[in-house]
């Protein structure tokens, strides 16, 4: 849900509408990235059974394929472009050639004309700063106990509040400014650490959430907020308050969620988010370029039709592309070693 959120935000010529506050979707994605990060590896960084060097490993294989997919695809889309418009020539795709070799490592870059951290496709910014955080905390996981970890917390929740003030709101955090990087990291920090807190304390909100409808409660809280619209002079305020309150309370309650018969199709949908997380902008660049038109014309139902192909792309590539190479690279670095689900994280 959230990752179609995002979606709608960068297809707008597909849907005629945006939803303003979908861009707190990602603050959502650092949460639960946290809480599924402690749940999967924790207790295995801490026993030493996982070390730090492993664990890098496997949250680059976890995301590498798909991602290095989306590049190659977001990188022929930028230059076809530019090709079109007659706009490339030597010195020009030599800077965006290196543009590419650099974000091929998920590190930012610059290109000339454009202030973003990832100019090839703007939505990397967020994995750069989880897989940033994500090795932060498996480095200090040997001192991380819960004092440490709730200052981190305060101290990345002070940064974000202030951030969220300053710029008015929470959409920063990808742009080449000492501010916007400062809001990336406070964002990222708060989110997974906040998201590491959660799992390590959920067990005592069991009795108060352990219902069967609270998790979908959750879920329809947190569209609510991805589906708000703007209120002049209030937005820092309500974006803090939907990721400090709102956003934790709706990952403790859904985690309390019971098996249903819906289980397969959430899995399902639940395993579609990445792809569409990273695919969507070039997809939806590629499909709208020949018939733009077309596309502005028939929304919503472009949209929707957009949707439908991402989930089977998305879905397709999960089965026959993502899992089986995952496989052979870590059956690659991990032969001796069989306790890593390749699902997991």
């Amino acid at each position: 849900m959230a990752a179609l959120f995002v979606m709608t935000r960068h297809t707008v010529d597909y849907w005629r509408f945006s939803f303003y506050r979908s861009y707190l979707a990602v603050d959502l994605f650092f949460i639960l990235s946290g809480f599924v990060i402690a749940y999967a590896y924790d207790e295995k960084i801490r026993t030493g059974i996982i070390t730090f060097p492993k664990f890098i490993l496997i949250r680059l294989i976890r995301l590498y394929p798909v991602f290095i997919l989306s590049l190659l695809i977001s990188s022929a889309l930028f230059i076809g472009r530019l090709v079109l418009k007659h706009e490339i020539d030597s010195t020009n795709l030599s800077g965006i050639l290196s543009v590419v070799a650099i974000t091929a490592l998920f590190l930012p870059s610059h290109l000339a004309g454009d202030n973003g951290l990832f100019p090839i496709n703007g939505v990397y910014w967020s994995l750069f700063f989880e897989l940033v955080v994500n090795f932060l905390y498996a480095a200090i996981r040997p001192i991380l106990n819960n004092y440490v970890l709730i200052s981190i917390v305060l101290v990345a929740g002070f940064l974000l509040a202030q951030s969220s003030y300053l710029n008015g709101n929470l959409n920063t955090g990808f742009y080449w400014e000492k501010a916007s990087l400062i809001a990336g990291f406070a964002r990222s920090i708060f989110g997974i650490f906040l998201g590491l807190l959660l799992f390590r304390h959920h067990s005592r909100f069991k009795r108060f959430l352990d219902r069967p409808y609270v998790a979908w409660i959750a879920v329809f809280v947190i569209a609510l907020v991805l589906a708000s619209p703007s209120v002049h002079g209030l937005n820092w305020l309500i974006d803090l308050i939907s990721v400090v309150i709102i956003f934790p309370m709706a990952v403790l309650a859904a985690s309390h969620g019971k098996s249903m018969k819906l289980q397969g199709l959430l899995v399902m949908l639940g395993s579609a988010s990445y792809p569409i997380y990273v695919l969507h902008i070039p997809i939806g660049g590629i499909l709208a370029y020949p018939i733009k038109g077309a596309v502005q014309t028939f929304a919503p139902i472009s949209g929707v039709i957009l949707v439908l192909i991402l989930f089977a792309l998305s879905l397709w590539l999960e089965k026959y592309y993502d899992i089986p190479l995952r496989k052979r690279i870590s059956n690659y670095f991990f032969r001796k070693d069989r306790v890593l689900p390749v699902k997991a994280g």
